[in-house]
């Protein structure tokens, strides 16, 4: 099946890249394209501090960093995310302290770290926590946000799948003390790589100025990058909503799709980066699901297996096993189809079961 190119061919793209090199700004530390992106998310999400940098990987190390994580203090994550979460932790010479997925997301389950609050022990010993909005559910963040805030903890919002996510009325990346984009590959944003960092809080903007300002920006985005970002921005809710659409239409027309989370979270205003469903024999359904044209994977491997000695685990951590084992994703450049494309695409999901 041929779906819409990944990363977007759009002629305002190029055009946006030739204006930049025009004006001559890809020979400059600092351009329009940049200081006009920079603008433009500080607006769509509500922060006024927005560094863009070269990755949403170092966003979240330098989220770390900004929020004072020092070595020898924990950090909570669920035991199911993007590794390099609980490798950008490591690198701090902290300690991740793994938690089980919340059965409504692929994120930390609000119960268990209301656990790990309630423990006076082990409370003190945690700084600050990493919460990911995965493959276009949002986590329960008003719920984590409280506890964080009870607990006296840093809270670092991943949010680098869920560009243009609304929750409850507020942009996702504005409700961490420190929110994180990234622009790489493979993301509904892309420049191939890129991300941003972004705070309302100034202390922390001020401590994050000082790890990127050596005096020169010491973890750049280029300008470049921005100019191919600035289209895409424009265009974002529009495909969204595209994207949004197809989830819908293959949850409706697909009798065995088996989601991980709730119909609920399926709102007008997700993002979906990849659409996520369960299959017991995953591999052999991917395996036939490629062989009908459709650009899947799989999830993440769950970290439950991770050893002792590099961090702590809140009890057994069995649904990130299982998320671990059975999730597979169809990629959202597939999820970009409309009209009899999408019908073509449902049509071979359909089929995939018999």
């Amino acid at each position: 099946m041929m779906f819409p190119a990944w990363p977007p061919q759009w002629p305002e793209i190029t055009e946006s890249i030739l204006r930049s090199v025009r004006r001559g700004d890809w020979g400059r530390y600092r351009g329009e394209a940049s200081a006009a992106l920079q603008q433009q998310i500080a607006q769509q999400v509500g922060c006024r501090h927005v560094r863009l940098v070269s990755s949403g990987s170092l966003g979240v190390e330098l989220a770390l960093r900004a929020v004072g994580v020092a070595p020898g203090q924990q950090v909570a994550l669920c035991g199911y995310d993007y590794p390099g979460n609980f490798r950008a932790i490591e690198l701090l010479g902290a300690r991740p302290v793994l938690i089980d997925a919340d059965p409504s997301s692929h994120s930390i389950d609000p119960q268990a770290l209301q656990r790990l609050g309630e423990d006076a022990g082990r409370k003190q010993a945690v700084k600050a926590v990493v919460v990911s909005h995965l493959y276009g559910v949002p986590a329960q963040i008003r719920r984590l946000r409280e506890l964080c805030d009870r607990a006296d903890w840093a809270l670092i919002e991943d949010a680098c799948q869920t560009p243009g996510m609304q929750i409850d009325g507020r942009p996702a990346g504005a409700w961490g003390d420190v929110g994180v984009l990234s622009f790489g590959g493979s993301k509904p944003l892309t420049a191939g790589n890129g991300g941003a960092v972004l705070t309302d809080r100034d202390p922390i903007a001020s401590r994050l100025n000082a790890w990127l300002d050596r005096p020169s920006d010491a973890a750049p985005m280029s300008e470049l990058q921005a100019a191919a970002l600035l289209p895409q921005l424009d265009r974002l809710v529009e495909c969204n909503q595209i994207r949004s659409e197809t989830v819908s239409a293959i949850t409706a027309g697909v009798d065995w799709i088996r989601q991980a989370t709730a119909d609920s979270q399926l709102t007008p205003q997700a993002t979906f980066y990849k659409f996520a469903f369960l299959c017991e024999r995953r591999d052999a359904m991917l395996e036939t699901l490629r062989r009908a044209g459709l650009p899947v994977g799989p999830g993440y491997r769950s970290m439950h297996r991770s050893s002792d000695r590099r961090c702590e685990k809140l009890g057994t951590l069995d649904r990130c096993r299982m998320l671990g084992e059975q999730l597979c994703l169809l990629d959202h450049s597939a999820l970009l189809a409309t009209g009899p494309l999408r019908t073509q695409l449902v049509e071979r999901l359909s089929e995939a079961a018999s």
